[in-house]
């Protein structure tokens, strides 16, 4: 009896405002695809709603501005739903035949002032001052811890946006824009976050995996200069400790165990914070991949979600990029991951060997509340 009853189907809803109107009733009498896509560093967040338009409404008397905001919340029917952000229109686009009109956003705040060449200098600061100080001069909020790692000298020939994007990167942090809001996060403390979500191999689609056994170092090697000793010293950061040792004029950037940076560095402080961050960075890069699954809006860059039932492959997964999407057939995610801390395999009920099963990843992980 019971199959005869139909089941409930959940149905995507979002709400989309511009220029402070609601407008989801008329976009989603026209809409073909909305997909909204979140970076955790490096590249601006962006919308882009896609719309037939055979009436020519949408080219004509409801043609958007240039500038003009676009707002999304996103999730399913009977839930409440996530608001992922504002978004100025930057480009439309016309295609015929068929008649669709392409909009597409990208993350407010990504002003002009940003993106405007700067020569600046900034003597004796630490990374967060730095940080400060340009939110400051852009009128954004700063959000994120920065550890106050101290710089000699930084010069800036490029935009404020371009600078802090290169010096976020140097030292492992994510880095971006949205809102007023100026994202400053140490990608290790993301990494240390709950799962927001526990996800089957088998319920999902496009899966793509890489595991890479023998490009990931051990250690990271960094050289500074000593002005009093008038001398070379390298630090190398291994299973968390980071020590002094020999200097070498090898030219080498990567051995079996060590990746040695050609960068020299002005300080001991600033060689080890950028051998912690290569090192963070580069063991991240050993488990990487993709997948796709049903919406979820909690399913955004800088959190973390567990793979399970996938074997050697399964662990706990930083998203770095996502891309909703909803069409007239449901909300989807695609999401770009990388592993950052591998399962605890029974060796006992297994054939895989030892070494690769106790494998360490050189970052240290803990569940926080």
């Amino acid at each position: 009896m019971d199959a005869l009853i139909p089941k409930l189907v959940p149905e995507a809803r979002f709400v989309l405002t511009y220029q402070q109107r609601n407008i989801t009733r008329d976009v989603t009498k026209h809409l073909l695809s909305l997909t909204y896509d979140d970076f955790l560093t490096g590249e601006a967040d962006s919308l882009e709603v896609e719309l037939e338009d055979t009436e020519g409404k949408w080219r004509d008397a409801w043609y958007p501005g240039h500038g003009d905001t676009l707002k999304l919340s996103i999730g399913w029917e009977g839930e409440p739903l996530r608001a992922v952000g504002s978004f100025e229109i930057d480009e439309v686009e016309l295609n015929c035949p068929p008649s669709t009109i392409s909009i597409r956003a990208l993350g407010a705040g990504i002003q002009t002032a940003l993106r405007t060449t700067e020569h600046k200098a900034y003597e004796n600061m630490t990374l967060d001052a730095v940080a400060k100080q340009i939110a400051t001069r852009q009128g954004l909020e700063l959000i994120g811890r920065i550890e106050p790692i101290k710089l000699d000298r930084l010069t800036q020939q490029e935009s404020d946006l371009a600078f802090l994007r290169n010096l976020a990167g140097e030292y492992d942090y994510a880095f971006k824009v949205t809102g007023r809001r100026m994202v400053f996060h140490a990608i290790s403390d993301l990494a240390k976050g709950v799962s927001v979500a526990s996800l089957v191999l088998k319920d999902l689609a496009s899966v793509r995996l890489r595991d890479q056994i023998t490009v990931v170092p051990k250690a990271v090697e960094v050289k500074h200069k000593d002005p009093a000793k008038k001398q070379l010293i390298a630090y190398k950061i291994e299973n968390g400790e980071t020590v002094a040792v020999p200097s070498s004029s090898s030219k080498t950037t990567t051995s079996a165990d060590t990746k040695k940076q050609r960068k020299r560095s002005a300080s001991a402080e600033v060689s080890k914070a950028k051998a912690k961050a290569e090192l963070a960075k580069t063991n991240r890069e050993r488990t990487t991949g993709s997948w796709s699954c049903i919406g979820r809006p909690d399913l955004v860059s800088g959190n973390v979600v567990t793979l399970v039932a996938a074997g050697m492959l399964g662990g706990s997964y930083l998203i770095t990029a996502s891309h909703h999407r909803v069409t007239r057939s449901g909300y989807t995610v695609d999401k770009e991951v990388c592993r950052i801390s591998a399962p605890l395999i029974n060796l006992s009920l297994t054939n895989t060997k030892p070494d690769l099963a106790l494998s360490t990843y050189g970052i240290q992980h803990e569940v926080v509340a």
